[in-house]
Order: C-alpha cells, then structure tokens, then sequence
C-alpha cells in the first residue's frame, strides 16, 4: 500500500485526514473473519452486513491499539502485509516454517512423501526453496537456525515442526516491529493447527528470535516479489 505523502505546509487537519484515509484503505484488506475473531459465535452473524463494515474496523483498531500509532500503522509493513490476505499470511507462515526444516526435507527421496507433505501443507515441495537452493540469504538465514530434526516419526511429526517454526518465525518477526503494533499483527494470525498464542508465549533467545524474525522477512520479501511478478 502506497502512503499519502503530508506537505509540510499542510495543516493539521489536513495531515490527520489523510493519515485516517490511509489507514481506512489499509483496514479494507482484513477479512471479515479477522475483524469478528474475537466475538462471540452468536454475534458475527448479526454484523455480518456491509453496513456494519465501517465500525468493526474502528473496533479491530481500538482493540488492538493501532489507533493510538496510526503513524507506525502506516509507515511500516502493515498495509503490505495485509493486503497479502488471510490465505497469503498463511503460505507465508508454512513457506518459512518448510525454509526452517529445509536439513529434513532434503533427506526425503521418496516422492510420493513429498506429495502427501505438499497436500497437507498446501505448498509444493517438489521445486521448494528449501529443497532446491543451494544459495540465497532465505537458505543462510536457515542455516543460521538449524532447527532440529522433528521429534516422533512420520509425516505428522514434520508438518507439526513446520507449522511450529513458521509461527515462531512470525511471532519473531512481530517482536522485531514497533511494540505499538504488536497486538495488531497478532490479531492478524490465520488459524493454524498449532495454537499461534502458545507458541508466542514460548519464545526464544534474543538470537535465534533475530535470526528467525529475519527469515521471515526474506520470505516476506519474496512473496511480495512473487505476487508482483505474477501480476
């Protein structure tokens, strides 16, 4: 999303203005499912008209605290980030999560694994960064992690460390933004089977978060490039 420039001869108001109108296009990408997450199941059903669309973005705003740092909101990833969509955040959580487990995924030969992987991913492997890439800050930034092999056996225990790690990665990379901003992009995970709120509680070390908050950001960086060139 491309941020309205203020001139400095600008009043106040004015700067304001546009600030909100900034932040009111930024908000027409969050899926409905993100603004009525937190309600009670007996409640979406009745604001689920488009009337109702205008106050629930104020409501995901305030509740979040992103309407005290509208700045940060707009200046920042956020509006990139969000106009990638639920779908987009969730192949971008699981694509970094498969770069973090690249070491286990280049021992599998047996391509019908690597289909039953991809099915339950929703990513092709075949051709995947983390089995073909012998060169790349993404593969460098997954060296640095070197996340274990996957505790258990079978395909179960290697999705489950691969979700586990994209949503570390992304709770990293959330920790690397401005903490006015941290509730927001939270409030933003898709659903996952892992349960993103405990993994966000589990943390890291101060160097392994950096290192994988920066992973995330190259992957985030690709997929923006992929989109535009698709485009």
């Amino acid at each position: 999303m491309t941020a309205t420039v203020a001139s400095p001869t600008e009043s106040r108001a004015a700067r304001r203005f546009k600030t909100l109108s900034d932040a009111s296009r930024l908000m027409r990408d969050i899926s409905s499912e993100r603004l009525l997450a937190d309600l009670p199941d007996d409640i979406p059903q009745r604001v689920a008209a488009p009337r109702f669309r205008a106050r629930l973005e104020r409501r995901f705003l305030l509740r979040t605290g992103a309407q005290a740092a509208l700045p940060d909101l707009i200046d920042g990833p956020a509006g990139s980030l969000v106009s990638l969509g639920d779908r987009g955040l969730h192949i971008l959580i699981v694509d970094t999560g498969i770069m973090c487990q690249f070491a286990t995924l280049r021992q599998i030969v047996d391509q019908s694994v690597l289909t039953d992987l991809s099915t339950h991913l929703g990513i092709s492997l075949i051709a995947h960064d983390a089995r073909r890439a012998v060169e790349g800050e993404a593969l460098d930034r997954a060296r640095d992690i070197a996340s274990p092999h996957p505790v258990g056996q079978g395909e179960d225990a290697l999705v489950n460390a691969i979700l586990r790690d994209g949503l570390q990665c992304w709770n990293c990379w959330i920790h690397s933004q401005k903490p006015s901003l941290g509730d927001f992009f939270r409030a933003l995970t898709p659903s996952l089977p892992q349960d993103g709120s405990i993994v966000a509680t589990e943390g890291c070390r101060p160097r392994d978060c950096e290192r994988r908050a920066a992973l995330f950001a190259v992957r985030f960086e690709r997929a923006l490039t992929d989109r535009e060139e698709s485009n």
